[in-house]
């Protein structure tokens, strides 16, 4: 609703490839940091017990480096145009325009 509110024109093909094309770069960016950072520590995938350093690469790529993805994230909502009183105002002319 933003995208025709703003642009005037319905873009729902292109904002949901757009969406999908994220979600796959994203996955595959993930998925390569991840074992990135897991050989970095010095993780061994045939290796049955790992060293001291690859058990804290682990913990770390579970918890602190996600947690502070998700706070840059949660940071950056702050910045974020859209909110409920703007939402009922953009369907509100939607819904004005289309009756036209």
């Amino acid at each position: 609703d933003y995208s025709e509110w703003k642009n005037n024109r319905r873009a729902t093909a292109i904002i949901f490839s757009a969406m999908i094309f994220g979600l796959k770069a994203g996955l595959s960016i993930g998925g390569s940091i991840g074992a990135g950072i897991l050989s970095n520590y010095g993780y061994v995938a045939e290796q049955t017990e790992q060293t001291a350093g690859a058990v804290n690469g682990i913990k770390m790529a579970v918890s602190i480096y996600p947690g502070l993805i998700f706070l840059v994230s949660v940071a950056l909502l702050f910045w974020y145009k859209i909110n409920k009183t703007m939402e009922v105002q953009i369907e509100a002319d939607l819904k004005e325009k289309r009756q036209r």
